[in-house]
Formats: C-alpha cells, sequence, structure tokens
C-alpha cells in the first residue's frame, strides 16, 4: 500500500478504507498547521492508487460501503480525474457508493456547481473542511488562505448541490485575551454557513511550527486553559443553526457532543460546571503530554 505511515482522519471516517490520492496541502502555508509537514503537494500517480485499490479489493466485504480519500485537500484535484478514481473503486469494489476526505473550502470555489453536483451523484458527501475561524482578522494572520465570506458561499453551494459538510473550530487560536471575539465572529460565520457537524479541537502548538516564531517574538500570546473552555462554550452558546457539535478529540479539556438547538442548554450548563473546577496547571501538563507545546 502507498498510503502514509500516519493519516489525519474525523471520528466518522476511522472505519472506512483510506486510499491515499494526494500527498501533502496545497496550501501549506497556515502557522499553525503541522499535518502536512514535510511533504510538499503532489498527486499521486494512477497506476499506484489502482494498485491500493486492488488491495482494499481483497479484504472488502458487502458492507464496504465508503472509501476515505487521504491527503491534505484532495479535492482540488480536477473532476475528471475524481471520476477516474471513482469509476477505478467501483469497478473492483462495486459496493462502494460514498466518498470522503479533508479539503480546503477554497477547493470548491474552483468548481462550476456542475462539477459539484457531479461529485454529489458519485457519493461525495460528509466531507470534512479545515474552516479553523470565521474571523477575518484571524484567518488572515494565521494566513489561512480564506475569509468567513468563503466559509459561507462555498458552504452553500456545497449543500445546493447535495453535499453534506463539517467545520473545524479550532479553539485558542487568537491566542490570550482574544478568544472571546473570535467565538463570536466565528458563530456568526458558522451559523450562516449552516456546517452539517462541527468539530471542535483545541490548539497546541509544537516548537516546529512556524507560530513558535510568533510566541518568541510576542506577536502571539498563548491563551490560558480556562480561557480556551469559555471560548469553546460562548462559541456554542451563539450558534443559531442547526447542526452537530463533537467535542471529543484528545486536545479538548472538556469533551462533550450534542445537537444545535437540542442540546445546545445541556451542553452550555456541562461548561459552566466544569469550567470552574478548571486546574491551569494541570490542564497545561494535559496539554503537553499530547504534543509537546511551545508554552
Amino acid at each position: 500500500m502507498n498510503t502514509d505511515k500516519l493519516v489525519h482522519r474525523p471520528p466518522y471516517d476511522m472505519s472506512c478504507p483510506v486510499l491515499q490520492v494526494t500527498r501533502g496541502c496545497s496550501h501549506g502555508k497556515c502557522r499553525f498547521c503541522d499535518i502536512q509537514e514535510g511533504k510538499s503537494f503532489n498527486v499521486v500517480p494512477f497506476e499506484e492508487i489502482v494498485e491500493d485499490i486492488e488491495e482494499i479489493a481483497k479484504s472488502a466485504t458487502q458492507l464496504t460501503r465508503r472509501i476515505y480519500l487521504a491527503g491534505g485537500n484532495p479535492f482540488i484535484l480536477p473532476n475528471d480525474h475524481l471520476i477516474k478514481i471513482f469509476d477505478a473503486v467501483e469497478e473492483r469494489i462495486p459496493t462502494v457508493n460514498s466518498y470522503g476526505g479533508f479539503a480546503r473550502i477554497t477547493d470548491f470555489a474552483k468548481k462550476t456547481d456542475e462539477e459539484l453536483a457531479e461529485l454529489a451523484a458519485r457519493g461525495v458527501t460528509d466531507i470534512t473542511i479545515g474552516a479553523e475561524s470565521g474571523w477575518d482578522e484571524l484567518l488572515e494572520f494565521m494566513e489561512k488562505g480564506q475569509t468567513s465570506q468563503d466559509l459561507i458561499e462555498q458552504g452553500k453551494r456545497l449543500h445546493a448541490a447535495g453535499i453534506r459538510y463539517t467545520f473545524f473550530y479550532l479553539a485558542g487560536l487568537a491566542g490570550a485575551g482574544k478568544g472571546q471575539q473570535n467565538a463570536l465572529e466565528s458563530a456568526r460565520v458558522f451559523s450562516e454557513a449552516k456546517p452539517d457537524r462541527i468539530l471542535i479541537v483545541t490548539l497546541t502548538p509544537a516548537k516546529n511550527w512556524p507560530l513558535a516564531e510568533d510566541i518568541a517574538s510576542g506577536a502571539w500570546v498563548p491563551y490560558g486553559e480556562r480561557e480556551a473552555a469559555e471560548e469553546i462554550r460562548t462559541f456554542i452558546a451563539n450558534l443559531t443553526c442547526h447542526t452537530n457539535i463533537i467535542a471529543s478529540h484528545d486536545s479538548d479539556v472538556i469533551r462533550f457532543d450534542g445537537g444545535i438547538p437540542q442540546n445546545q442548554q445541556g451542553m452550555i450548563e456541562l461548561m459552566d460546571n466544569y469550567i470552574p473546577k478548571i486546574n491551569e496547571d494541570a490542564a497545561r501538563r494535559f496539554r503537553n503530554l499530547i504534543h509537546k507545546a511551545t508554552f
């Protein structure tokens, strides 16, 4: 198999086979990211993809319905290339009718409405998008290469095409003293974009990230653990769209999930009960166990 040794994927895609179609991220400039570290963006040769499909087919069963396309943002590939991959999969594993993977929101701005509809018809759905924040000032500082308007406009186009999608929200990204503004701006933008799910992850900077330079220079000041939890509470409290929250990542000091609006008040009450009990030093030690952080 030509799959990367470490493949990042969301909890709802953990059980499906992984098919490596790209490597690295086509943007590769975000100051807070090391997921694709050391990997220049490239497209896996089609012959290698077919070899991997044939390997997956050997262990496929009648329950094999979905394939996870691995790579930083595989949906940047032209539709004709993606369709060629789907055809190769379904020729060898006829039970497959669904495809997921990570994406940048700007990947879809490059596709026409007809191309999005074509992807939906071939089973592309429940894709996971690294939104991180809806605050334009922060997105610019972090060199994310997208705007809040991109999230709203492309999110609406995806839904119009029939493609479900998930946004990541990265708590702590704004740094000390700015979490509340990030939460409010992001809740407003996410509510307008209406993602089907929101995955909440808490930032844990590492020494090899570009953000480490900002910490050293004072351009970015690390958040406090209680501050990050309060940011998440504000974000959830101000969401006005129907969506589902998953806060179950190793980086999350408080873990929970639920629907908006039906479980919104319950999640808020859970956090109100837990936040005063957060021990800053203990929570920071926990974070350093997850990832050798810069603070």
